[in-house]
């Protein structure tokens, strides 16, 4: 049915169709999967015409010669690696020291040196004040400091929103916390059993895969059909240049539960299938506990978004570094890099050992 809606009552659904006409439709179960929108802030007067939003930046019609991006999360990378490539000198600016703070810092770091070695210039720990265009051809960037930066465009990637703006859930009874998200259970109902919410508007991990798992999750539930259990391991894939992926601990977390942990690297270039496609940036990393288990896989570079997936099944199986070790993979192939990384791994742990017997 298109057309907008908004809730009449729990079991009430009013449609603006395009036309004009209202009509009202009664069900038993309501899911709310509206998805977000662009946050908006004050000191950045959004036009789409010289300042965009991460929504509006796909309407541009012509490539600039400069560009700021405000912002450190996945988008901001992602719109600012791609500009960058596409011959944009682009100006990344956040006001944390590095971007993608929640990942592993080699995946981090690994970013920025192939985002700063395309001509990208990135701005940490600032605090933008304003932005604003000069009436002529160009974005005034101000910063608290009095530093100006000016580009040919802006774009505003800082965060997105619940989209729930006319739904009017408030006539359901529907409950939404202080940060505008729909509060759901683990089945996904709200706080009216038979209305379910899934997707961006109940918040993180705010990825299409989960927001998919969630949606399939309330239909099962309230057609009454078991969908299994909850996987506990969420890839995380991020669509920049080069391409990061993450599953599991970073080795910050692994150590904090673990206590000692041991890590094994691959460099892409190391590989065959890193000479064969010139992959000069590139890395997998695994975390491994005291006891040899896997507990998180690192990805930066060419299809790490798929090469992560391996790395998934084996921590939901509780897979031993050996488990890469003793198993062949495909030559050639950047999966290769999981042998490699173990073998890395299992030769710390086999140091150690003898360490040890050294000291006894």
């Amino acid at each position: 049915i298109h057309g907008r809606a908004s809730f009449a009552s729990d079991k009430l659904v009013n449609v603006r169709r395009v036309n004009g006409n209202v009509e009202q439709f009664s069900c038993d179960h309501v899911v709310i999967a509206s998805g977000s929108k662009p946050r908006i802030l004050d000191h950045v007067p959004v036009d789409h015409e010289s300042i965009y939003d991460s929504d509006s930046i796909l309407s541009l019609a012509y490539l600039p010669q400069s560009m700021v991006v405000l912002g450190g999360g996945v988008i901001a990378c992602e719109y600012a690696s791609i500009f960058s490539l596409l011959g944009v000198r682009v100006t990344l600016v956040d006001r944390y020291s590095q971007p993608l703070g929640f990942l592993d810092p080699d995946l981090t770091e690994g970013f920025l040196r192939a985002f700063e070695a395309g001509g990208g210039t990135f701005i940490g720990d600032a605090q933008v004040s304003a932005v604003q265009f000069d009436g002529v051809s160009k974005v005034e960037t101000q910063f608290a400091d009095g530093t100006v930066i000016k580009a040919d465009k802006a774009l505003c990637a800082m965060g997105r929103v619940s989209q729930l703006e006319g739904l009017q859930v408030e006539r359901a009874g529907v409950r939404v916390n202080d940060r505008q998200l729909v509060e759901v259970n683990d089945a996904g109902q709200t706080s009216v059993p038979h209305i379910y919410a899934a997707g961006d508007v109940v918040g993180p991990p705010s990825l299409a895969s989960a927001s998919m798992e969630q949606g399939r999750r309330v239909a099962c539930d309230f057609l009454g059909i078991d969908p299994g259990s909850q996987g506990e391991w969420i890839p995380t894939g991020i669509y920049a240049v080069p391409e990061l992926a993450c599953v599991g601990l970073t080795e910050a977390q692994a150590a904090d539960e673990f206590g000692a942990v041991v890590v094994g690297y691959a460099q892409f270039r190391e590989i065959a299938r890193g000479h064969i496609a010139n992959a000069q940036t590139g890395m997998l990393k695994l975390v491994v506990s005291p006891d040899r288990i896997v507990r998180g896989v690192h990805i930066l570079g060419a299809q790490s978004t798929d090469l992560i997936h391996i790395g998934q099944m084996g921590l939901i199986q509780d897979a031993s570094v050996d488990v890469y070790i003793e198993n062949v993979f495909n030559f050639p192939t950047y999966a290769e890099c999981y042998r490699v990384a173990a073998l890395q791994a299992a030769g710390k742990f086999s140091a150690s050992a003898v360490e040890s017997d050294k000291v006894a």
